[in-house]
């Protein structure tokens, strides 16, 4: 029987404080554990709605089958990786970039005027392959998600005003292998137990 010391195995998905996803240009030297601090080509992508960061691996299968109906081999047919959150800084610079990259233009404040934004749609908004870093804090535990490149597949920008909700960027990730490494994502935690 399992006791709740077992607990300190255990993780939640509390955003680190400070930001939990932030977001460099493909080739950016990626971390290679838990706490390093990230290079200043790493930007914030503030805030997520409340459900969120998730990150899935879907795998198909196809099974094989002989004469007479017996099953012999399983041989996999797709495989991919993916993530998904939603954005809420809507007025944050960095988050202009990501969902509209280089249709957006950034004023810094003055002493008459706050950030602005000005982005000019015309469509042609292909999402550049980046890498991205998830951050996640919980009672003295750590964990950082690393992708070395993905690319935004799907985003949903669908700007709703109204009294009960926050305006939102819903984004999935399509993740790739890294070129130098293979690797789909790499994962680093510290379960924050010191030795005695």
């Amino acid at each position: 029987m399992a006791n709740n010391l077992n607990r300190k195995w255990t993780m939640t998905g509390k955003p680190k404080i400070g930001g939990c996803l932030f977001r460099a240009p493909l080739g950016t030297p990626l971390p290679t554990d838990e706490k390093t601090a990230l290079s200043a080509a790493f930007k914030s992508q503030g805030y997520l709605e409340s459900s969120g960061f998730k990150r899935s691996i879907k795998k198909a299968f196809q099974t094989i089958t002989a004469y007479g109906g017996d099953e012999v081999d399983s041989l996999r047919t797709a495989h991919g990786v993916s993530a998904a959150f939603s954005l809420i800084e809507v007025l944050n610079p960095d988050v202009a970039d990501t969902i509209y990259g280089a249709q957006a233009t950034v004023t810094p404040p003055t002493t008459t005027a706050g950030t602005k934004i000005a982005i000019a749609y015309s469509g042609d908004d292909d999402a550049e392959n980046s890498v991205w870093v998830a951050e996640f804090a919980y009672k003295g535990k750590v964990k950082r998600v690393v992708l070395p490149n993905a690319q935004i597949t799907t985003t949903e920008v669908t700007e709703e005003y109204k009294d009960d909700s926050i305006v939102a960027y819903p984004v999935e990730l399509t993740i790739y292998r890294d070129d130098e490494t293979g690797k789909f994502f790499f994962e680093y935690t510290d379960d924050g137990v010191k030795a005695a």
